[in-house]
Protein backbone atom coordinates (compact mmCIF):
# COMPACT_ATOMS: atom_id res chain seq x y z
CA UNK A 1 0.00 0.00 0.00
CA UNK A 2 2.95 2.35 0.63
CA UNK A 3 4.31 2.13 -2.37
CA UNK A 4 1.22 2.10 -4.39
CA UNK A 5 0.43 5.24 -2.22
CA UNK A 6 3.71 6.85 -3.43
CA UNK A 7 3.90 6.55 -6.71
CA UNK A 8 0.13 7.74 -7.31
CA UNK A 9 1.82 11.47 -5.75
CA UNK A 10 4.28 11.86 -8.72
CA UNK A 11 2.40 14.74 -10.39
CA UNK A 12 2.61 16.57 -7.08
CA UNK A 13 6.15 16.02 -7.28
CA UNK A 14 7.01 16.45 -10.82
CA UNK A 15 4.99 19.98 -10.48
CA UNK A 16 7.13 20.88 -7.43
CA UNK A 17 10.00 20.04 -9.35
CA UNK A 18 9.51 22.44 -11.84
CA UNK A 19 8.45 24.94 -9.66
CA UNK A 20 11.35 25.01 -7.24
CA UNK A 21 13.61 24.94 -10.38
CA UNK A 22 12.52 27.01 -12.40
CA UNK A 23 11.82 29.66 -9.88
CA UNK A 24 15.90 29.08 -8.52
CA UNK A 25 16.66 29.33 -11.93
CA UNK A 26 14.57 32.01 -13.36
CA UNK A 27 14.09 34.48 -10.24
CA UNK A 28 18.08 34.99 -9.93
CA UNK A 29 18.52 35.97 -13.95
CA UNK A 30 15.33 37.85 -13.55
CA UNK A 31 15.94 39.81 -10.29
CA UNK A 32 19.19 41.18 -8.88
CA UNK A 33 20.86 39.31 -5.90
CA UNK A 34 19.53 42.16 -3.78
CA UNK A 35 16.07 41.89 -4.93
CA UNK A 36 16.68 37.86 -4.72
CA UNK A 37 17.67 38.60 -1.41
CA UNK A 38 14.15 40.50 -0.37
CA UNK A 39 12.12 38.09 -2.00
CA UNK A 40 13.66 34.98 0.05
CA UNK A 41 13.76 36.99 3.34
CA UNK A 42 9.52 37.80 2.70
CA UNK A 43 9.33 34.03 1.53
CA UNK A 44 10.91 33.26 4.74
CA UNK A 45 9.05 35.36 6.66
CA UNK A 46 5.06 34.39 4.89
CA UNK A 47 6.01 30.63 5.64
CA UNK A 48 7.12 31.16 9.49
CA UNK A 49 3.91 33.49 9.74
CA UNK A 50 1.73 30.70 8.05
CA UNK A 51 3.42 27.98 10.74
CA UNK A 52 2.62 29.93 13.88
CA UNK A 53 -0.58 31.22 13.26
CA UNK A 54 -2.52 28.75 10.91
CA UNK A 55 -0.43 25.14 10.54
CA UNK A 56 -2.78 23.93 13.65
CA UNK A 57 -5.72 23.99 12.05
CA UNK A 58 -4.41 22.04 9.04
CA UNK A 59 -2.25 19.84 11.28
CA UNK A 60 -5.73 18.96 13.03
CA UNK A 61 -7.26 18.55 9.74
CA UNK A 62 -4.92 15.88 8.78
CA UNK A 63 -4.59 13.85 12.16
CA UNK A 64 -8.23 13.63 13.67
CA UNK A 65 -9.98 13.03 9.45
CA UNK A 66 -10.17 9.29 10.37
CA UNK A 67 -11.20 9.59 14.16
CA UNK A 68 -14.36 11.87 12.59
CA UNK A 69 -14.93 9.36 9.65
CA UNK A 70 -14.73 6.35 13.08
CA UNK A 71 -16.94 8.41 15.11
CA UNK A 72 -19.40 9.38 12.51
CA UNK A 73 -19.22 13.25 12.27
CA UNK A 74 -17.16 13.86 9.55
CA UNK A 75 -19.24 17.58 8.64
CA UNK A 76 -18.71 18.58 11.99
CA UNK A 77 -15.21 17.81 11.86
CA UNK A 78 -14.82 20.54 8.61
CA UNK A 79 -16.91 23.15 9.40
CA UNK A 80 -15.46 23.45 12.56
CA UNK A 81 -11.85 24.21 10.83
CA UNK A 82 -12.95 26.16 7.95
CA UNK A 83 -14.89 28.26 10.50
CA UNK A 84 -12.33 28.64 12.86
CA UNK A 85 -9.95 29.40 10.14
CA UNK A 86 -12.26 32.33 8.52
CA UNK A 87 -12.07 33.83 12.49
CA UNK A 88 -8.21 33.12 12.46
CA UNK A 89 -7.08 34.47 8.95
CA UNK A 90 -8.75 37.43 9.41
CA UNK A 91 -7.53 38.41 12.61
CA UNK A 92 -4.23 37.40 11.59
CA UNK A 93 -4.18 39.04 8.35
CA UNK A 94 -5.37 42.57 9.67
CA UNK A 95 -2.77 42.44 12.69
CA UNK A 96 -0.28 41.92 10.39
CA UNK A 97 -0.85 44.64 8.15
CA UNK A 98 -1.29 47.02 11.00
CA UNK A 99 2.34 45.99 12.42
CA UNK A 100 3.96 46.08 9.25
CA UNK A 101 2.64 49.58 8.61
CA UNK A 102 4.89 50.69 11.40
CA UNK A 103 8.07 48.59 10.88
CA UNK A 104 10.70 50.60 9.04
CA UNK A 105 12.00 48.53 6.18
CA UNK A 106 13.11 49.18 2.56
CA UNK A 107 10.16 49.66 0.26
CA UNK A 108 10.68 46.70 -2.10
CA UNK A 109 10.75 44.74 1.31
CA UNK A 110 7.69 45.71 3.19
CA UNK A 111 5.88 45.41 -0.49
CA UNK A 112 6.44 41.64 -0.92
CA UNK A 113 6.12 41.28 2.94
CA UNK A 114 2.23 42.75 2.20
CA UNK A 115 1.70 40.59 -0.65
CA UNK A 116 3.34 37.39 0.98
CA UNK A 117 1.18 37.76 3.72
CA UNK A 118 -2.39 38.34 1.53
CA UNK A 119 -1.55 34.91 -0.25
CA UNK A 120 -0.66 32.94 3.18
CA UNK A 121 -3.99 33.71 4.45
CA UNK A 122 -6.41 32.74 1.22
CA UNK A 123 -3.65 29.63 1.31
CA UNK A 124 -5.11 28.49 4.62
CA UNK A 125 -8.78 27.75 2.82
CA UNK A 126 -6.65 25.73 -0.04
CA UNK A 127 -4.66 24.23 2.15
CA UNK A 128 -7.28 22.82 4.66
CA UNK A 129 -9.14 21.25 1.38
CA UNK A 130 -5.86 19.31 -0.11
CA UNK A 131 -5.63 18.16 4.12
CA UNK A 132 -9.16 16.89 3.71
CA UNK A 133 -7.77 15.69 0.63
CA UNK A 134 -5.14 13.63 1.51
CA UNK A 135 -6.36 12.16 4.87
CA UNK A 136 -9.50 10.46 3.14
CA UNK A 137 -7.21 9.41 0.65
CA UNK A 138 -8.49 11.48 -2.35
CA UNK A 139 -5.25 11.43 -4.34
CA UNK A 140 -6.47 12.50 -7.64
CA UNK A 141 -7.93 15.03 -6.46
CA UNK A 142 -5.01 16.29 -3.87
CA UNK A 143 -2.76 16.02 -6.95
CA UNK A 144 -4.80 18.32 -9.31
CA UNK A 145 -5.35 20.73 -6.98
CA UNK A 146 -1.56 20.83 -5.51
CA UNK A 147 -0.17 21.06 -9.19
CA UNK A 148 -3.02 23.70 -10.56
CA UNK A 149 -1.59 26.05 -7.37
CA UNK A 150 1.72 25.16 -8.10
CA UNK A 151 2.03 25.55 -11.70
CA UNK A 152 -0.47 28.50 -11.86
CA UNK A 153 1.31 29.96 -9.46
CA UNK A 154 4.46 29.75 -11.18
CA UNK A 155 3.66 31.09 -14.25
CA UNK A 156 1.59 34.53 -12.98
CA UNK A 157 4.28 35.19 -10.74
CA UNK A 158 7.06 35.59 -13.82
CA UNK A 159 4.78 37.10 -15.28
CA UNK A 160 4.55 39.82 -13.25
CA UNK A 161 7.78 40.36 -12.94
CA UNK A 162 8.35 41.17 -16.58
CA UNK A 163 5.11 43.27 -17.14
CA UNK A 164 4.92 44.92 -13.95
CA UNK A 165 7.17 46.88 -11.84
CA UNK A 166 6.61 45.03 -8.70
CA UNK A 167 9.93 43.37 -8.79
CA UNK A 168 10.21 40.93 -5.57
CA UNK A 169 6.60 41.35 -4.49
CA UNK A 170 5.22 39.62 -8.22
CA UNK A 171 5.58 35.92 -7.36
CA UNK A 172 3.51 36.24 -4.18
CA UNK A 173 0.45 38.51 -6.50
CA UNK A 174 0.55 35.44 -8.37
CA UNK A 175 0.38 32.90 -5.59
CA UNK A 176 -2.59 34.88 -4.43
CA UNK A 177 -4.04 35.02 -8.15
CA UNK A 178 -3.30 30.95 -8.31
CA UNK A 179 -4.83 30.07 -4.86
CA UNK A 180 -8.03 31.98 -5.82
CA UNK A 181 -8.69 29.95 -9.05
CA UNK A 182 -8.43 26.96 -7.29
CA UNK A 183 -10.17 27.84 -4.87
CA UNK A 184 -13.20 28.56 -7.02
CA UNK A 185 -13.16 25.02 -7.78
CA UNK A 186 -12.36 23.02 -4.49
CA UNK A 187 -14.37 25.53 -2.10
CA UNK A 188 -18.18 24.11 -3.23
CA UNK A 189 -16.03 20.33 -3.51
CA UNK A 190 -15.90 21.30 0.09
CA UNK A 191 -19.29 22.81 1.58
CA UNK A 192 -21.20 20.17 0.38
CA UNK A 193 -19.44 17.70 2.50
CA UNK A 194 -19.71 20.27 5.65
CA UNK A 195 -23.84 19.94 5.08
CA UNK A 196 -25.34 18.93 8.25
CA UNK A 197 -22.19 19.54 10.68
CA UNK A 198 -21.78 22.03 13.47
CA UNK A 199 -18.88 24.18 14.35
CA UNK A 200 -17.75 23.36 17.34
CA UNK A 201 -15.71 25.31 20.15
CA UNK A 202 -15.04 21.99 22.22
CA UNK A 203 -13.69 20.48 19.13
CA UNK A 204 -11.83 23.46 18.17
CA UNK A 205 -10.11 23.71 21.75
CA UNK A 206 -8.97 20.12 21.29
CA UNK A 207 -7.74 20.94 17.59
CA UNK A 208 -5.60 23.96 19.23
CA UNK A 209 -4.13 21.93 22.03
CA UNK A 210 -3.02 19.41 19.84
CA UNK A 211 -2.06 21.49 16.61
CA UNK A 212 -0.58 24.66 18.19
CA UNK A 213 2.27 22.81 19.82
CA UNK A 214 2.65 21.56 16.00
CA UNK A 215 2.68 25.12 14.73
CA UNK A 216 5.49 26.08 17.64
CA UNK A 217 7.47 23.34 16.92
CA UNK A 218 7.61 24.27 12.86
CA UNK A 219 8.21 27.44 13.50
CA UNK A 220 11.67 26.50 15.12
CA UNK A 221 12.58 23.60 13.19
CA UNK A 222 12.42 26.14 10.42
CA UNK A 223 14.04 28.47 12.12
CA UNK A 224 17.01 25.97 11.85
CA UNK A 225 16.89 26.24 7.96
CA UNK A 226 15.80 29.86 7.62
CA UNK A 227 17.11 31.97 10.40
CA UNK A 228 20.23 32.31 9.64
CA UNK A 229 18.94 34.60 6.67
CA UNK A 230 17.84 37.53 8.88
CA UNK A 231 21.26 37.20 10.44
CA UNK A 232 23.34 37.45 6.76
CA UNK A 233 21.16 40.24 5.92
CA UNK A 234 22.36 42.04 8.82
CA UNK A 235 25.60 41.31 9.11
CA UNK A 236 26.46 41.01 5.03
CA UNK A 237 23.29 42.29 3.25
CA UNK A 238 20.81 41.54 0.84
CA UNK A 239 22.96 40.07 -1.69
CA UNK A 240 24.79 37.76 0.47
CA UNK A 241 21.49 36.25 1.74
CA UNK A 242 20.55 36.02 -1.78
CA UNK A 243 23.28 34.10 -2.42
CA UNK A 244 22.85 31.89 0.62
CA UNK A 245 19.28 31.01 -0.43
CA UNK A 246 20.00 30.50 -3.83
CA UNK A 247 22.80 27.81 -2.97
CA UNK A 248 20.46 26.39 -0.14
CA UNK A 249 17.59 26.46 -2.13
CA UNK A 250 19.20 24.43 -4.68
CA UNK A 251 20.69 21.48 -2.87
CA UNK A 252 18.23 21.11 -0.46
CA UNK A 253 15.18 21.57 -2.26
CA UNK A 254 14.84 18.54 -4.35
CA UNK A 255 15.61 16.68 -0.78
CA UNK A 256 12.69 18.43 0.65
CA UNK A 257 10.65 17.36 -2.13
CA UNK A 258 11.64 13.74 -1.45
CA UNK A 259 10.81 13.86 2.11
CA UNK A 260 7.15 15.83 1.30
CA UNK A 261 6.55 13.40 -1.43
CA UNK A 262 7.00 10.12 0.66
CA UNK A 263 5.39 11.66 3.88
CA UNK A 264 2.40 13.00 2.26
CA UNK A 265 1.93 9.61 0.87
CA UNK A 266 3.04 7.49 3.91
CA UNK A 267 1.79 10.04 7.15
CA UNK A 268 -1.83 9.17 5.97
CA UNK A 269 -1.88 5.57 6.32
CA UNK A 270 0.18 5.67 9.45
CA UNK A 271 -2.52 8.02 11.32
CA UNK A 272 -5.15 5.44 9.60
CA UNK A 273 -3.21 2.47 10.98
CA UNK A 274 -2.88 3.99 14.83
CA UNK A 275 -6.53 5.31 14.65
CA UNK A 276 -8.62 1.91 13.53
CA UNK A 277 -5.68 -1.30 13.97
CA UNK A 278 -3.27 0.29 16.94
CA UNK A 279 0.45 1.00 17.81
CA UNK A 280 1.55 -2.53 16.19
CA UNK A 281 0.30 -2.04 12.68
CA UNK A 282 0.99 2.14 13.06
CA UNK A 283 5.01 0.45 13.96
CA UNK A 284 5.02 -1.59 10.95
CA UNK A 285 4.30 1.41 8.45
CA UNK A 286 6.74 3.87 10.73
CA UNK A 287 9.74 1.19 10.30
CA UNK A 288 9.06 0.63 6.66
CA UNK A 289 8.83 4.59 6.07
CA UNK A 290 12.19 5.02 7.70
CA UNK A 291 13.69 3.02 5.60
CA UNK A 292 12.05 4.45 2.79
CA UNK A 293 13.36 8.42 3.48
CA UNK A 294 16.78 7.34 3.77
CA UNK A 295 16.87 4.72 0.90
CA UNK A 296 15.96 7.75 -1.72
CA UNK A 297 17.08 10.73 0.78
CA UNK A 298 21.06 9.99 1.30
CA UNK A 299 21.73 8.95 -2.81
CA UNK A 300 20.29 11.94 -3.72
CA UNK A 301 22.43 13.92 -0.85
CA UNK A 302 25.62 12.52 -2.15
CA UNK A 303 24.51 13.44 -5.74
CA UNK A 304 24.12 16.79 -4.87
CA UNK A 305 27.12 16.95 -3.07
CA UNK A 306 29.12 15.10 -6.06
CA UNK A 307 27.57 17.77 -8.90
CA UNK A 308 27.56 21.00 -7.02
CA UNK A 309 29.56 22.75 -8.83
CA UNK A 310 28.98 21.70 -12.45
CA UNK A 311 24.84 22.06 -11.25
CA UNK A 312 25.44 25.82 -10.60
CA UNK A 313 24.67 26.78 -14.71
CA UNK A 314 21.60 26.59 -12.94
CA UNK A 315 21.53 29.80 -10.86
CA UNK A 316 21.99 33.24 -12.30
CA UNK A 317 25.46 34.91 -12.78
CA UNK A 318 24.49 37.23 -9.81
CA UNK A 319 24.71 34.62 -7.22
CA UNK A 320 26.12 31.81 -8.73
CA UNK A 321 29.92 31.54 -7.35
CA UNK A 322 29.19 31.66 -3.33
CA UNK A 323 25.83 29.91 -3.77
CA UNK A 324 27.58 26.61 -5.25
CA UNK A 325 30.16 26.63 -2.56
CA UNK A 326 27.80 25.83 0.75
CA UNK A 327 25.58 22.93 -1.29
CA UNK A 328 27.50 19.90 -0.45
CA UNK A 329 27.30 20.51 3.16
CA UNK A 330 23.94 21.50 2.87
CA UNK A 331 22.79 18.43 0.87
CA UNK A 332 23.58 16.36 4.18
CA UNK A 333 22.51 19.22 6.22
CA UNK A 334 19.20 18.69 4.24
CA UNK A 335 19.01 14.93 4.93
CA UNK A 336 19.28 15.49 9.03
CA UNK A 337 16.39 18.32 8.60
CA UNK A 338 13.95 15.90 6.91
CA UNK A 339 14.49 12.92 9.12
CA UNK A 340 13.98 15.58 11.81
CA UNK A 341 10.48 17.33 10.53
CA UNK A 342 9.34 13.81 8.77
CA UNK A 343 10.14 11.06 10.64
CA UNK A 344 11.39 11.64 14.80
CA UNK A 345 8.53 14.56 14.65
CA UNK A 346 6.02 11.62 13.82
CA UNK A 347 6.28 10.11 16.96
CA UNK A 348 5.19 13.30 19.04
CA UNK A 349 2.14 13.26 15.98
CA UNK A 350 0.97 9.58 16.83
CA UNK A 351 1.40 9.79 20.56
CA UNK A 352 -0.29 13.21 21.25
CA UNK A 353 2.44 14.72 22.78
CA UNK A 354 3.34 17.42 20.14
CA UNK A 355 3.74 20.08 23.17
CA UNK A 356 7.20 17.95 23.99
CA UNK A 357 8.98 18.25 20.24
CA UNK A 358 8.89 22.26 21.23
CA UNK A 359 10.96 21.49 24.19
CA UNK A 360 13.08 19.33 21.64
CA UNK A 361 13.51 22.18 19.43
CA UNK A 362 14.48 25.24 21.48
CA UNK A 363 18.18 24.03 22.30
CA UNK A 364 19.22 23.69 18.07
CA UNK A 365 17.30 26.71 17.65
CA UNK A 366 19.72 28.06 20.44
CA UNK A 367 23.18 26.66 19.40
CA UNK A 368 21.98 27.87 15.23
CA UNK A 369 21.20 31.64 16.53
CA UNK A 370 24.20 31.90 18.83
CA UNK A 371 26.57 29.73 16.07
CA UNK A 372 25.57 31.90 13.45
CA UNK A 373 26.85 35.26 15.47
CA UNK A 374 29.98 33.68 15.82
CA UNK A 375 31.08 32.33 12.35
CA UNK A 376 29.83 34.38 10.09
CA UNK A 377 32.29 37.07 10.63
CA UNK A 378 35.21 34.68 11.12
CA UNK A 379 33.80 32.33 7.99
CA UNK A 380 31.05 33.82 6.03
CA UNK A 381 28.47 31.97 4.50
CA UNK A 382 30.36 29.20 5.05
CA UNK A 383 30.08 29.95 8.81
CA UNK A 384 26.69 29.86 8.16
CA UNK A 385 26.36 26.27 6.82
CA UNK A 386 28.53 24.80 9.51
CA UNK A 387 25.97 25.97 12.29
CA UNK A 388 23.47 24.51 10.34
CA UNK A 389 25.03 21.05 10.38
CA UNK A 390 25.34 21.31 14.05
CA UNK A 391 22.36 22.42 15.18
CA UNK A 392 20.54 19.95 12.56
CA UNK A 393 21.91 17.03 14.02
CA UNK A 394 21.95 18.08 17.73
CA UNK A 395 18.13 18.69 16.65
CA UNK A 396 17.75 15.05 15.56
CA UNK A 397 19.43 13.19 18.72
CA UNK A 398 17.39 15.17 20.64
CA UNK A 399 13.90 14.71 18.51
CA UNK A 400 14.71 10.95 19.13
CA UNK A 401 15.36 11.10 22.40
CA UNK A 402 12.42 12.93 23.64
CA UNK A 403 9.81 11.32 20.96
CA UNK A 404 10.61 8.00 21.98
CA UNK A 405 9.34 8.69 25.04
CA UNK A 406 6.06 9.04 23.77
CA UNK A 407 6.04 6.76 20.93
CA UNK A 408 8.32 3.75 20.35
CA UNK A 409 9.64 5.29 17.02
CA UNK A 410 11.74 2.32 14.94
CA UNK A 411 15.61 3.49 14.11
CA UNK A 412 16.30 1.82 10.96
CA UNK A 413 20.09 1.37 12.02
CA UNK A 414 20.69 -1.57 9.33
CA UNK A 415 18.77 0.24 6.66
CA UNK A 416 21.10 3.39 7.60
CA UNK A 417 24.17 1.24 7.36
CA UNK A 418 23.44 -0.37 3.94
CA UNK A 419 22.78 3.18 2.37
CA UNK A 420 25.98 4.45 3.54
CA UNK A 421 27.71 1.67 1.95
CA UNK A 422 25.59 1.75 -1.24
CA UNK A 423 26.28 5.53 -1.10
CA UNK A 424 30.04 5.17 -0.72
CA UNK A 425 30.58 3.28 -3.59
CA UNK A 426 28.52 5.39 -5.50
CA UNK A 427 30.45 8.27 -4.77
CA UNK A 428 33.99 6.35 -5.54
CA UNK A 429 32.88 5.72 -8.90
CA UNK A 430 31.88 9.21 -9.82
CA UNK A 431 34.53 10.88 -8.68
CA UNK A 432 36.70 7.95 -10.62
CA UNK A 433 34.93 8.83 -13.94
CA UNK A 434 37.17 10.60 -16.47
CA UNK A 435 35.28 13.61 -17.18
CA UNK A 436 36.67 16.30 -19.11
CA UNK A 437 36.64 19.81 -17.80
CA UNK A 438 36.01 21.62 -21.26
CA UNK A 439 32.66 19.18 -20.77
CA UNK A 440 29.47 20.73 -20.82
CA UNK A 441 27.54 20.91 -17.23
CA UNK A 442 24.23 19.53 -18.55
CA UNK A 443 26.44 16.47 -19.76
CA UNK A 444 28.66 15.75 -17.27
CA UNK A 445 25.89 16.00 -14.39
CA UNK A 446 23.71 13.48 -16.48
CA UNK A 447 27.19 11.11 -16.91
CA UNK A 448 27.52 11.46 -13.66
CA UNK A 449 23.96 10.72 -11.81
CA UNK A 450 23.52 7.83 -14.91
CA UNK A 451 26.33 5.80 -13.90
CA UNK A 452 25.45 6.98 -9.83
CA UNK A 453 22.21 5.83 -9.78
CA UNK A 454 22.86 2.64 -11.75
CA UNK A 455 25.97 1.19 -8.96
CA UNK A 456 23.75 2.57 -6.28
CA UNK A 457 20.90 0.51 -7.85
CA UNK A 458 22.92 -2.52 -7.92
CA UNK A 459 24.54 -2.37 -4.48
CA UNK A 460 21.27 -1.69 -2.90
CA UNK A 461 19.46 -4.44 -4.97
CA UNK A 462 22.59 -6.69 -4.14
CA UNK A 463 22.75 -6.31 -0.51
CA UNK A 464 18.99 -5.63 -0.27
CA UNK A 465 19.61 -2.30 1.64
CA UNK A 466 16.68 -1.23 3.43
CA UNK A 467 14.17 -4.05 1.84
CA UNK A 468 14.38 -2.45 -1.46
CA UNK A 469 14.14 -5.96 -3.55
CA UNK A 470 11.01 -6.10 -1.78
CA UNK A 471 9.47 -2.66 -3.02
CA UNK A 472 11.15 -2.51 -6.22
CA UNK A 473 9.50 -6.17 -7.11
CA UNK A 474 6.20 -4.83 -6.09
CA UNK A 475 6.67 -1.77 -8.32
CA UNK A 476 7.99 -4.28 -11.48
CA UNK A 477 4.43 -5.99 -11.02
CA UNK A 478 2.28 -3.31 -10.83
CA UNK A 479 3.62 -1.73 -14.09
CA UNK A 480 3.33 -5.00 -16.13
CA UNK A 481 -0.07 -5.69 -14.51
CA UNK A 482 -0.94 -2.37 -16.45
CA UNK A 483 1.10 -2.81 -19.62
CA UNK A 484 -0.30 -6.29 -19.72
CA UNK A 485 -4.33 -4.75 -19.79
CA UNK A 486 -6.31 -5.08 -22.74
CA UNK A 487 -8.22 -2.14 -24.26
CA UNK A 488 -11.20 -3.27 -23.08
CA UNK A 489 -10.23 -3.99 -19.19
CA UNK A 490 -8.92 -0.13 -19.12
CA UNK A 491 -11.88 1.95 -17.26
CA UNK A 492 -12.50 5.34 -19.08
Amino acid sequence: MMGRSILAYIPVNIANLIVSFGAIAILTRLLTAAEFGRYALAMITMLAFHMLCMTWLEAAMERFRARAEREGDVASHLKTLYKYGVFTSALFWALFMTALAFIPMDTGLKTAIMFANTSTCLQLFLNLGLEAHKASHRIKRYSATFTAKQILGFVFGIGLILFTPLREAAPFLGIVLAVIICLIFDLPFMLKRMRGGTAESERIKAYFKYGMPISISLVLTYALASGDMYIISAMMGDASAGEYNAGYNLANRSLDMIFVWIAMAVTPIAVTAMEKEGLEESKSVMKDYGAALLWIAMPAATGIALVAEPAGFILGEAVRDEAVKIMPLIAFAGVLNGMISYYAQRAFMLSGKTQMFVWAMVPPVILNIGMNIILIPKFGLMGAVYATVAAYALGFVMAVIVGRRYYPLPLPVKAFMQISFACLVMAGVVMALPISNTMPDLIEIMISASVGVTVYGLICFGIDAANCRELIKGLVTKFRGKSSMAPSEVTP
